[in-house]
């Protein structure tokens, strides 16, 4: 395969074995960084990536450090959004996460419950909420329209959701509910204290 440094040069790689390092290095944000970059300026080795059958050895990594970036600074989960907006871009990809064969047994790592026989799509979807609503009292307009915006890359693609997915889309659906109505009372002239509730997301009880 050719990999173009993107000045015009190009050497020969194999995008089995550049995939597979990818996969098992994953794990910082200089390796989600270098991805990144080699996505952008190689849309072959995207294509590659689409195309793949396992999907799961790419994106499982990315949804993890997603994971345990939740807690952390939201800058570490800008380059994941990117990735994932890149990815979900297109629609066969998004499918297939979506698809039966994409079901993953069990998720070790994610602590808050047991999941399993969850597809990698519906993981994405708990981690996309997850990462919205940890972002709720930061604030941080980026971060949060980036992750709607990869959950309206995947939307049309919902297929057999994890009842967990399901109840984290719910949760969504209350908070943007509870944002528009206050906004559209500021925008109606309501009262001070809902002017000032606009200008803040509050979050509904979450029981998971």
């Amino acid at each position: 395969s050719v990999l173009s440094d993107g000045d015009g040069q190009s050497l020969l790689v194999s995008f089995s074995g550049l995939h597979d390092t990818f996969a098992a290095t994953l794990v910082d944000d200089r390796s989600v960084l270098l991805l990144y970059n080699m996505l952008y300026i190689n849309h072959r080795f995207l294509n590659y990536l689409l195309a793949k059958s396992e999907p799961e050895a790419l994106l499982v990594p990315v949804l993890k450090l997603m994971y345990d970036a939740g807690t952390r600074a939201s800058s570490e989960n800008y380059m994941l959004l990117i990735l994932l907006l890149i990815l979900t871009h297109d629609a066969i990809y998004s499918s297939n996460i979506h698809s039966p064969d994409s079901t993953l047994a069990s998720v070790p790592w994610f602590k808050e419950r047991m999941l399993t026989s969850i597809t990698l799509g519906s993981l994405a979807v708990v981690l996309l909420v997850r990462t919205f609503q940890t972002n709720l009292k930061k604030q941080d307009a980026f971060l949060s329209s980036n992750c709607l915006a990869v959950l309206a890359n995947m939307a049309p693609h919902f297929n057999q959701l994890h009842p967990y997915a399901a109840q984290k889309l719910i949760f969504l659906f209350e908070v943007l509910s509870k944002r528009h109505e206050t906004l559209s009372r500021e925008v109606a002239g309501g009262s001070p204290a809902a002017a000032l509730a606009a200008h803040t997301i509050h979050s509904p009880r979450d029981d998971g």
